[in-house]
């Protein structure tokens, strides 16, 4: 299996967050010789914005261009494209670089991430990403990027959801996306059977995890005040396995690693760990 390693060290297009400073902090400890030392063909890549930081949007925007190609490059030889990522915002640019037409979504993540322009109440725009790559909101944004053909609602999977705002659960509950929420650490539905139902709707899916999605006892270090009742580790790592046995995974993310908020390593451990399972 040959793998590109690519870091997108920014949040919403921004280097100063705290979230941005975590792919480099997985690189550092070693996340390129765990997957050599499995016998992967690695190569590294970075993205640079080349530039000062003007907003939030033109920022993301020039980020997940450079994303985009890189990903594009790397399907093209034949190399599967695991993206460490500041926040969310990051799976526009990761889904445009490679033809997702028989594609859909399984989304891990403690929020909705499917707030638009008119439900959000902070305006911050990884809240928006899952809305943006079903065709909710910025289209004419995301076509700048690269290929923005939409997920249908029906193929996407979002599981570990504890924390919405009431618009966008009201939202959420109008779409045709399954959700497994999770209670005091525990899913509300099977999700196993979840994901061989999505199966029967599409070959390939696009795998996203924000770290937020794990319980905060063991992944404390992320972008926001982390969300208690989440996934252990070993259900999180048993149902990426479970993803990759039931699809073809055309590309994964890993996102919103906070090193600032880290304790004694226990995120940068819990985030090694999803990696091996990643490739495993």
């Amino acid at each position: 299996m040959q793998v590109c390693l690519i870091q997108v060290p920014y949040t919403a297009g921004d280097e100063r967050q705290g979230s941005s400073q975590g792919p480099h902090r997985l690189v550092q400890a070693g996340a390129s010789q765990l997957l050599s030392a499995k016998g992967l063909d690695v190569v590294i890549e970075s993205i640079d914005r080349d530039g000062p930081f003007r907003d939030s949007g033109s920022s993301s925007l020039t980020v997940c261009k450079q994303l985009a190609s890189i990903v594009r490059r790397s399907v093209e030889a034949g190399r599967f494209p695991l993206v460490l990522g500041g926040g969310c915002d990051i799976s526009k640019g990761v889904l445009s670089g490679f033809d997702h037409s028989r594609c859909g979504v399984v989304w891990f993540d403690a929020h909705g991430d499917f707030n638009t322009p008119e439900s959000t109440t902070s305006g911050y725009l990884p809240g928006m990403s899952l809305a943006v790559i079903a065709g909710h909101c910025f289209t004419s944004y995301w076509s700048q990027i690269g290929n923005s053909t939409p997920i249908p609602e029906a193929t996407i999977l979002m599981l570990g959801v504890r924390d919405l705002d009431p618009a966008e659960r009201d939202r959420l509950k109008h779409s045709a996306i399954q959700v497994v929420n999770w209670h005091k650490g525990m899913p509300t539905r099977d999700v196993g059977l979840a994901l061989d139902e999505l199966a029967k709707r599409v070959p390939e899916v696009y795998l996203h995890v924000d770290i937020d999605a794990l319980d905060s006892q063991v992944a404390p270090g992320v972008v926001n005040a982390p969300v208690p009742g989440g996934l252990s580790l070993r259900d999180l790592t048993s149902a990426i396995r479970h993803t990759f046995g039931a699809f073809q995974v055309r590309a994964a993310s890993l996102v919103g690693f906070n090193p600032d908020r880290d304790e004694t390593d226990k995120t940068l451990h819990a985030v090694m760990r999803l990696i091996e399972s990643v490739v495993g």
